[in-house]
């Protein structure tokens, strides 16, 4: 979730850059901007500076904030930085009202209107200057992505997206597992750690676990798991998308086979009736858990926070993800730093893992606001935020949390270790800030730094083992692993699951932008099928499931998604070719 750049070394980088930009103005896409005539090279004015996006969270709910990471940023550059979070409705009232934050961040439904709008300022006027880091070698093919696809036909570029993550690098799965089959450990080693390969296999451990802890130690009643209802669909798609081995595109009504690239229809999939799509796959896991009395019967109106606030309490026994987990393992750290009670994730079939990443992460691109007071200076933190130094900030902590051997070559501290297990350091641990911004600049578990080290240090071999917990060194040591992710490895090595090494994401960013004709058609056939959910994780029998499926696929082609198909069909093979052809 994240990138950087040696530290030293960008801080000269920007610095020289700064000074070599006296007097250059930003190009704005057409609208003549007040500031071409300010000096870019005078940090001497302190200013706020603003950070927005789809799904970021306001800096003022950041546990730690300004972390270590943000203090340092904010030295830097002379500025005091916020988050804000944006939803859809505030930021095209922004928008339209040029008051968005300097930075902004978006997904794909909003590029056309930054574009028509000229809300953006114009990058490669800063090529070489104050963006060298976003014009890198190692960024050509992102954008060479940006410049053809995400741009206004002139080859300029407005976008850059988080973290480049190169071809070139090995594979790593970490330590622990962040999708697949959540348990928890100390009820799942109870039952004696069943083998699991599917789903089916899963609830079966989900039932077994809830018979011996129906309940929390305070009475409260316990669950396998819930969905959650502010994400669309996406609570059925992806818990699919891991147990079926694709990845999904925005809306998740189209997905990519993460092994060979191909789309599926993913909710209307009358044409391939022999592959189980995420949708369904992640439809008829939530009707078996309903079947067998293990889902939240408050799972329609649950929410992310709702959920969080129940792993916290430890009501829930799975998952799919490790983000949701509330603070339950830090918790029970704080309360025994010996405790097995802890949530650890199992391997589907999809791991989430070894992910190229060429061109960036799909669905979220940042910009310069062109009404920013302070574009210069927004430049060259947007910058910042693509180096390998902020990136090393991010996923290692600033130096002094890592420090140079006579080698040269950077390490974890053993006290930074210790901080991240040790659940009586807790606050301590946020303030650093490590992984806090993750979404804002991407995550790089894989590429080596300009030092000689990972830009992520725990990712090195011999800090793997040493940041695990006391529950995973147990678990480690009861399955007999190196590693909680060997569970993962072990599976990808067998052929029995798989990991992102082939898949090319880089083609969702070569789609034309969807007419609105068809952008009618899917969000009509989202809401259609969002209706439709609730009859189909309800029903009784597998009778009323199938029935329940055939109303839908009547429903969804008298609302025009054959021609949806088409659309996507034809536009995916397109884009696959074209960026077949950038990448040679």
């Amino acid at each position: 979730m994240r990138k950087r750049k040696a530290a030293l070394v960008l801080l000269c980088s920007v610095t020289l850059a700064a000074g070599l930009l006296a007097g250059c103005g930003s190009d704005t896409g057409g609208k003549k901007s007040a500031k071409t005539d300010k000096k870019t090279d005078d940090l001497s004015k302190h200013v706020d500076l603003t950070l927005g996006g789809i799904g970021m969270t306001d800096s003022d709910s950041i546990d730690g904030w300004p972390t270590e990471v943000v203090e340092k940023l904010e030295k830097k550059f002379n500025v005091t930085l916020k988050e804000k979070q944006y939803d859809n409705e505030s930021l095209n009232l922004d928008l339209s009202g040029g008051t968005t934050t300097d930075i902004v961040m978006i997904n794909d439904d909003h590029i056309s209107g930054v574009l028509k709008g000229k809300h953006a300022v114009n990058l490669e006027e800063y090529k070489d200057t104050l963006a060298k880091n976003i014009f890198s070698d190692n960024m050509e093919f992102r954008n060479k992505i940006m410049q053809t696809y995400k741009s206004d036909g002139d080859n300029k570029q407005f976008f850059v997206t988080p973290r480049v993550t190169f071809g070139d690098t090995t594979a790593n799965y970490g330590t622990v597992l962040n999708n697949g089959y959540v348990v928890r450990w100390d009820l799942y080693k109870q039952i004696g750690c069943p083998e699991i390969d599917n789903d089916d296999d899963y609830i079966d451990a989900l039932k077994a676990m809830k018979e011996i802890y129906p309940e929390t130690e305070d009475g409260l009643p316990v669950y396998a798991m819930s969905a959650y209802n502010d994400s669309q669909l996406h609570t059925y798609f992806y818990k699919g998308c891991l147990a079926e081995g694709f990845i999904n595109l925005e809306g998740g009504i189209y997905v990519q086979n993460a092994q060979t690239n191909e789309l599926y229809p993913d909710i209307y999939d009358v044409d391939n009736p022999e592959v189980l799509t995420p949708f369904w796959s992640g439809v008829k896991f939530y009707n078996n858990l309903y079947k067998e009395g293990l889902l939240d019967p408050d799972c329609f109106i649950t929410k992310t926070e709702d959920l969080n606030e129940k792993y916290t309490k430890g009501q829930y026994l799975g998952g799919n993800v490790n983000w949701h987990y509330g603070k339950y393992n830090d918790n029970q750290r704080a309360l025994d730093s010996e405790t097995l009670k802890e949530y650890v994730t199992l391997p589907a079939k999809l791991g989430w893992a070894n992910e190229k990443n060429l061109a960036g992460w799909f669905g979220k691109y940042f910009f310069v606001s062109s009404h920013s007071p302070n574009v210069d200076r927004a430049v060259m933190v947007l910058d910042y935020l693509q180096s390998e130094e902020f990136s090393r900030d991010v996923d290692s902590g600033v130096e002094g949390r890592w420090e140079k051997g006579e080698d040269g070559k950077p390490d974890l501290t053993e006290d930074t270790i210790s901080m991240k297990t040790d659940g009586s350091r807790l606050d301590e641990w946020k303030k650093a800030g490590i992984g806090t911004l993750g979404d804002t600049c991407g995550e790089d578990y894989y590429n080596i730094a300009s030092d000689g080290g990972r830009i992520d240090l725990w990712f090195e071999d011999d800090v793997l083992p040493k940041s695990m917990t006391f529950a995973e060194k147990d678990m480690c040591q009861t399955l007999e692993l190196n590693l909680p992710s060997d569970t993962l490895k072990k599976k990808v090595e067998a052929g029995t699951s798989i990991d992102l090494g082939n898949c090319l994401n880089a083609i969702q960013m070569g789609m034309e932008t969807t007419p609105k004709d068809i952008v009618r058609i899917d969000s009509n056939c989202e809401e259609i099928t969002m209706n439709a959910i609730p009859n189909l994780v309800q029903a009784k029998t597998d009778e009323e499931f199938e029935s329940a499926k055939a109303d839908l696929m009547k429903e969804l082609e008298g609302a025009g998604v054959k021609d949806s198909v088409k659309w996507w069909s034809d536009g995916w093979e397109s884009a696959k070719k074209g960026i077949e052809e950038l990448r040679k």
